[in-house]
């Protein structure tokens, strides 16, 4: 695959990153108000998260856009690689590092979440 997609692929799985430090960073703050029975503050974190998850989703549909433009050779390989494959050339090394950091990153959210889920809703949990 051709470099420059490759460092627009590693650029969006940044933004992911961050994305993804913003919402695990909340959901943390949403514990702590949480702990404190602090409801005002896990309301305004609950509103605060929407806007991160929302870019997530945008950087998806960015991602899934430039896998959709390219090759079908290439938008396989694109598409693995997003998905956790190992890298086959090293200049897929970089990009391959970061969706496993972002992969680890995701996970740890989903954790908190099934934790905060059934205090946030009182029961009526979504897990």
């Amino acid at each position: 695959m051709e470099q420059d997609r490759l460092a627009k692929a590693l650029v969006q799985s940044k933004r992911m990153g961050n994305l993804l430090n913003e919402v695990l960073d909340l959901s943390q703050q949403m514990a702590e108000a949480l702990d404190r029975d602090d409801q005002v503050a896990v309301e305004m974190l609950i509103a605060m998260r929407q806007e991160p998850i929302g870019k997530l989703e945008e950087v998806k549909r960015a991602l899934e856009e430039q896998a959709g433009g390219l090759e079908p050779e290439e938008a396989l390989r694109l598409s693995l690689l997003l998905n956790g494959a190992e890298p086959e050339e090293p200049e897929e090394q970089a990009l391959a590092v970061q969706v496993a950091v972002n992969s680890r990153r995701l996970k740890r959210v989903l954790e908190l979440d099934r934790v905060l889920n059934p205090k946030v809703t009182r029961g009526k949990s979504i897990y």
